[in-house]
């Protein structure tokens, strides 16, 4: 175990609230690919760490998850309701599986299926509920269309099969970081020495990077206006304007309801929170890192490429960071 506990837990905090409030854009500026899969499992990654060098290891990664909020409300203001939802589930969803399986790996593997399933499931809901059912239908009868100009006969539904393939893919993925992340608390102690040595000898320093703007919110508008172009435009070229008109409607209607109600009293909601929360000094130190650990991102990336190359790369990375975040003085 790691001599000073509550330093441990309170770094790997502080990382997985630099990724859910600004890593993302740190690695678009890198070019790094992947970077949906890396930021859903990289959560994982962080849990099984803290319950790993935690002795009450429900307790740690709740009062965990509760500080990743806040600092995600403070740095993240406009964050949707959605991915609050998404960091307490996986918070929560560590927390149980940790606490009452006992086998390490076979915790670690359930916790990254289900962490990465809901987060997979979540997105198609959400598609469901901002645009109805008319979104797969429309792309039901678009895929029919263009399979039907190539004189093929395929009588399945795509957005079903579109559904369970993104589905598994997330599921599995999920389930192999978790084995990943299993031993690997072993392993960064086996190399923190030579990383450590390395950095220190590596001519980047661990200067912050500049800040990243967010664009999550407005990406998310222009995707819903192009997708309710499309629902329009597949119901008109079938002649059903009627239900065209119906999804422009209720759709616009869902959007309003999610950007300027939902999104303002949840966002009210967790500021409130933040202000009454007896954890608040916990979370000025925790900011107070936030700096820092941005510093060390671009020298780990750095490192991980002059000791491998290809995909290998990016394990790399995430166990040289992981080791200046818990090690580096």
């Amino acid at each position: 175990m790691i001599s000073d506990e509550h330093r441990a837990k309170m770094r790997l905090t502080a990382l997985w609230a630099l990724s859910e409030s600004g890593l993302g854009g740190m690695m678009h500026a890198f070019k790094i690919p992947f970077t949906g899969f890396f930021l859903g499992g990289f959560a994982i990654v962080v849990i099984t760490l803290i319950a790993q060098v935690s002795k009450h290891s429900f307790k740690s990664i709740m009062q965990a998850t509760a500080l990743v909020l806040m600092v995600k409300a403070v740095a993240s203001p406009h964050a949707p309701p959605m991915a609050y939802i998404a960091v307490g589930f996986q918070g929560l969803a560590g927390a149980v599986l940790y606490q009452f399986v006992p086998y390490r790996y076979l915790a670690a593997i359930l916790f990254g299926g289900v962490a990465l399933f809901e987060s997979a499931v979540q997105k198609f809901l959400v598609a469901t509920l901002l645009f109805g059912k008319s979104i797969w239908e429309a792309l039901d009868t678009f895929v029919s269309s263009i399979l039907k100009d190539l004189s093929v006969v395929a009588d399945f539904s795509f957005s079903f099969w579109l559904i369970a393939v993104y589905t598994a893919g997330y599921t599995l993925w999920g389930m192999l970081l978790g084995w990943w992340s299993a031993g690997l608390f072993n392993r960064l102690q086996q190399n923190k020495e030579a990383i450590l040595a390395q950095f220190e000898n590596t001519s980047v320093g661990a200067s912050p990077l500049a800040e990243m703007q967010n664009s999550k919110r407005m990406n998310k508008l222009w995707m819903s206006l192009i997708v309710l172009c499309l629902i329009v435009l597949v119901f008109a070229l079938s002649n059903q304007l009627n239900k065209a008109a119906y999804a422009f409607v209720r759709t616009i209607a869902a959007l309003m309801l999610l950007f300027w109600v939902i999104t303002p009293l949840v966002q009210w909601c967790v500021q409130y929170w933040v202000k009454r929360n007896k954890q608040t000094g916990a979370l000025v130190v925790l900011m107070e890192q936030l700096p820092e650990l941005k510093g060390y991102v671009k020298p780990a990336l750095l490192l991980a490429k002059k000791q491998t190359r290809g995909l290998a790369i990016y394990p790399k990375f995430i166990q040289n960071l992981l080791i200046l975040t818990l090690y580096a003085k």
